[in-house]
């Protein structure tokens, strides 16, 4: 695939994502304020704005899927899905993928009892219920478009850390309109949209490394995806956020980013 080709998919896909969040799914739920659900609460307000809410949620995934399908193929399409399921990489890649965010959630937890907060960790056992429906919102929803179609592109036409850096902006720039979303954690709790997105661009090397690392699987980037996002969900579950903390949840993932670029840039 030629460099010309790879820019023209890598600013389809980007168009499609954030065009499908911000103008047919999250935007305009968010543009009228529609509460959707509760779902620690179990409760759905308005079953239209939950709809296009959940839905919204699989666009990165159902986007990479299409697409693949139109520039690859049949083929490509079973290569993809084939990827996703495959288990065998090394064990070093394994070893990241469940210490980064228990490395992550532990100076998070340290931030937070440094400004006064404490945590129940008895949580992370009365949560695991929670731990199979986290699989599907998430790591199943997304990692098909960012892992499967754009990383896959933007690493055959940019380095590894100007690639993780679109895909963590692009990453980020989707999740905007739920911190306008009433009812998100996000708006709820009055995140400020800096912050999350400097994490998230960081932890964009991560999940580049452990791509690479990995020769691609796609199954890496969703068991990395799936334990990042149960153990910082049963943190954030219990945080009384304060304008301070807000800002300080950030570092963590900042101070690791930068470990990832060092490697990153060791790399081929």
């Amino acid at each position: 695939m030629t460099p010309e080709m790879n820019h023209k998919q890598t600013i389809i896909f980007i168009l499609i994502v954030l065009g499908l969040s911000y103008l047919i799914f999250w935007g305009p739920v968010a543009l009228l304020k529609l509460r959707t659900a509760n779902l620690v609460e179990g409760r759905i307000y308005n079953i239209p704005a939950f709809i296009l809410f959940f839905i919204g949620g699989f666009v990165p995934s159902i986007t990479g899927l299409a697409l693949t399908t139109i520039y690859e193929g049949k083929p490509g399409l079973k290569n993809l899905l084939k990827s996703a399921i495959n288990l065998k990489f090394r064990s070093n890649i394994y070893f990241i993928i469940f210490l980064y965010p228990v490395i992550i959630g532990t100076f998070q937890v340290i931030i937070y009892s440094l400004t006064g907060g404490s945590i129940d960790f008895f949580q992370f056992i009365k949560q695991l219920p929670a731990i199979l429906p986290l699989l599907l919102l998430g790591p199943l929803s997304e990692e098909f478009g960012w892992r499967g179609f754009l990383q896959k592109r933007i690493n055959d036409s940019f380095s590894p850390i100007t690639g993780s850096i679109i895909i963590g902006l692009t990453w980020s720039l989707w999740h905007l309109p739920l911190f306008f979303m009433i009812g998100t954690s996000q708006h709820d709790f009055n995140m400020p949209f800096i912050p999350f997105m400097i994490s998230v661009v960081s932890t964009s090397f991560a999940y580049t490394y452990v791509y690479l690392r990995s020769n691609g699987s796609l199954s890496a980037a969703i068991l990395f995806h799936w334990t990042g996002t149960y153990i910082l969900q049963v943190i954030a579950s219990q945080v009384s956020r304060t304008p301070v903390y807000n800002w300080l949840e950030s570092l963590p993932a900042l101070a690791t980013g930068f470990v990832f670029i060092i490697l990153l840039k060791r790399q081929k």
